[in-house]
């Protein structure tokens, strides 16, 4: 019995062995290339590689591939052949290959064009000099420079892939796409034939008449003028740059929208916002700041580090610009700090103005108005407009606190500090003067007009404008309701005392005279 299925097991393996030889002489037979037409013959017998000459409109065909030129070498034994002149190549009816010689190889179905070389695939025109083609894969690649040409764009690079099956181009090294609308030049770069799209793989910019972007990975839609970025991308222009972990671009509306890690630098008016959202309107020149948006003026020695929850940036009637910060506004620069709700930068008059409870430290001192205006010239403090409800507090003690109160106030800056403090309207004043750093009692003065004069941080002299009503009383005189003006509040541990505080927002009720005076009693 083993000997039998032994011998049946031969007799299958050698089946099988025929089998396999009988298919693959039969595939070797129907892959020979085929001349079908020439206008002269001529054959070398006594050659090893069984050489035909073919001269004048020559038809060539190999399986489902068609070529057409002047004169052909056929390589029998190499089922190979050299073509001259007029080259033509047609594959699956749609790739159409022109070139001056050609080299084919009929066992591999390579083709090896050289020479004023051209490859037509629907809409797409690739000419280089040297050029090879897989039939089998229906792939063609370009290895010393060639240039690609569809409805929208025309490229160059030095080495290049085209997939006409997926439609899909693939180019490395030296690579420039050239449109009406920009200029982009890549190391590495994939091209959508269908779709029209760019995919960048390496080191990329895109330039057109106002901006430049780059980056090193992201997609171009070239057709609809939409785009996104994902790797060390940023966007210059003559007026700002723009960064962010990702960028996504629409040409048509002039949109951008920049995801994370966001910078954008004003390099006109020295202006930097940051934050993880921005989104940008070229047409109507806005932006829009969110998610731990921050707003920085820089300045050589103090610059302004604000945050709030939304920041925009848009152009007034005079084109200027015009910086606004929505809700927990909170700013910090060393001289100056400040809170409120909402707030207006204008370039115009170089004035920010802070609305909805807006309070401001300098110097020790706290400020709060129902409208605030800080006023600059060449980034530096010039002016401090308080309007409506003005209040002016400095603390002497956990008691005692200097005081000024009036209607308007209007406060003069040098070198960053108040000198000057104008009250306009209802003045009224507490003061306590000291001599020695001992207090010597308490001022309490009322006139609708004052001037204080405030040097090394503390206030020197007061002037009243019109004849005050007003007295001096020693402490011991002093009783508890005389301590504080009508709506005083001290806001203590809501002040910004670094950049980082800015992120910071407190709820916390400010103190009252009946917060302080019952905490005082208590301890």
């Amino acid at each position: 019995m083993p000997c039998i299925i032994t011998k049946y097991k031969s007799i299958i393996l050698f089946a099988g062995i025929f089998c396999l030889f009988s298919f693959t002489l039969e595939a070797q037979k129907k892959s020979l290339i085929e001349i079908k037409n020439s206008d002269d013959i001529r054959a070398e017998l006594k050659s090893e590689s069984q050489l035909t000459v073919f001269n004048g409109n020559v038809f060539i065909t190999h399986e489902n591939i068609k070529m057409y030129c002047d004169s052909v070498y056929q390589f029998r034994g190499d089922n190979r052949i050299v073509a001259y002149g007029n080259v033509h190549i047609i594959s699956s009816d749609t790739v159409h290959i022109y070139g001056d010689v050609l080299k084919y190889y009929g066992n591999t179905k390579l083709a090896e064009m050289r020479d004023n070389v051209k490859l037509k695939n629907k809409t797409v025109t690739v000419t280089t000099e040297f050029l090879d083609f897989d039939m089998n894969e229906s792939v063609g690649y370009y290895f010393d420079g060639g240039k690609i040409v569809d409805t929208n764009n025309t490229l160059t690079s030095s080495i290049g892939r085209y997939y006409t099956r997926q439609d899909l181009l693939f180019f490395k090294d030296s690579v420039e796409v050239l449109s009406n609308d920009y200029t982009l030049k890549s190391d590495t770069l994939k091209y959508n034939t269908l779709s029209k799209t760019a995919f960048i793989l390496g080191p990329t910019t895109i330039e057109n008449e106002t901006e430049t972007l780059y980056s090193e990975d992201g997609w171009y839609n070239t057709a609809t003028g939409i785009s996104q970025f994902f790797k060390n991308t940023t966007l210059n222009s003559k007026a700002y740059q723009i960064k962010g972990d990702s960028i996504y671009l629409d040409k048509n509306n002039e949109t951008a929208r920049i995801f994370d890690n966001v910078e954008l630098k004003d390099t006109v008016n020295n202006i930097i916002l940051q934050g993880h959202f921005l989104e940008t309107f070229k047409n109507t020149e806005e932006a829009l700041m969110t998610d731990s948006a921050v707003f920085i003026q820089v300045a050589e020695q103090d610059s302004l580090f604000l945050h709030a929850d939304t920041l925009t940036i848009s152009k007034d009637s005079a084109d200027y610009e015009l910086i606004k910060a929505f809700h927990h506004v909170k700013f910090f620069r060393p001289d100056l700090q400040g809170k409120c709700d909402s707030l207006v930068y204008t370039m115009q008059d170089s004035t920010i103005r802070l609305f909805n409870d807006p309070v401001l430290w300098a110097q020790g001192n706290q400020m709060v108005a129902d409208t605030i205006g800080i006023e600059t010239q060449n980034q530096k403090l010039k002016y401090l407009h308080f309007r409506g409800s003005s209040f002016l507090t400095a603390k002497e003690d956990s008691v005692f606190y200097n005081q000024i109160k009036g209607k308007n106030m209007l406060g003069h800056v040098r070198d960053n500090k108040i000198y000057q403090l104008d009250i306009d309207g209802n003045g009224e004043t507490i003061y306590y003067p000291k001599d020695k750093e001992i207090l010597m009692g308490m001022n309490i003065a009322k006139s609708s007009n004052i001037t204080i004069l405030i040097k090394d941080n503390k206030i020197d002299q007061i002037k009243f404008i019109k004849k005050p009503d007003g007295n001096m009383y020693p402490l011991f005189e002093v009783e508890q309701e005389m301590l504080f003006l009508k709506n005083f509040r001290w806001f203590d541990g809501v002040q910004p005392k670094s950049k980082e505080d800015i992120f910071i927002w407190r709820n916390t009720p400010p103190h009252t005279a009946k917060s302080i005076l019952k905490a005082e009693s208590t301890d």
